[in-house]
């Protein structure tokens, strides 16, 4: 059996717990903003195609899919086949643009409880509510699936 001691004597005087002591790089912000492929810069760049990308939604995006998923159809949401009920369909104010589908999971596999943002879009328990698009949903015969009924590997 071997034992091995380590003792950490670079620490030992605590001069590396206070930063103070490290000389630090500095630049001016002029500087800074002449040089390229710098943070700052790639972060403008990303705002600027983040705000140009939701601009380009259109209210009306799937409003299409909307027109067989109705309040109270049974669905199925991917990914994951989570079952549950339609309990609202339309425009979430408080959302991206576009048309929303809210779901009432059978099991707590959501996000909230219709309380989206602020703004109750439908009542259900806790963790069992969610807002998808309507290209995830697929409406038909879906029932609820008894947890004990099901095979476990």
């Amino acid at each position: 059996m071997y034992i091995i001691h380590s003792f950490l004597y670079v620490t030992s005087g605590g001069w590396l717990d206070d930063t103070s002591l490290v000389e630090k790089y500095k630049i001016s912000d002029e500087a800074y903003d002449k040089l390229d492929g710098t943070y700052r810069k790639f972060k403008e760049k990303m705002g600027h195609q983040h705000s140009n990308s939701e601009s380009k939604i259109s209210d009306n995006y799937m409003e299409d899919l909307c027109a067989n998923i109705k309040v109270g159809d049974r669905c199925q949401v991917e990914p994951g086949e989570k079952r549950g009920v339609v309990k609202f369909v339309g425009r979430a104010e408080t959302l991206q643009p576009g048309f929303w589908v809210g779901i009432q999971y059978d099991e707590p596999l959501g996000k909230h409880d219709g309380l989206v943002k602020g703004k109750r879009y439908f009542e259900c328990p806790p963790l069992c509510g969610g807002m998808v698009r309507p290209d995830k949903v697929m409406v038909g015969d879906f029932p609820e699936r008894d947890p004990f009924e099901e095979d476990e590997i």
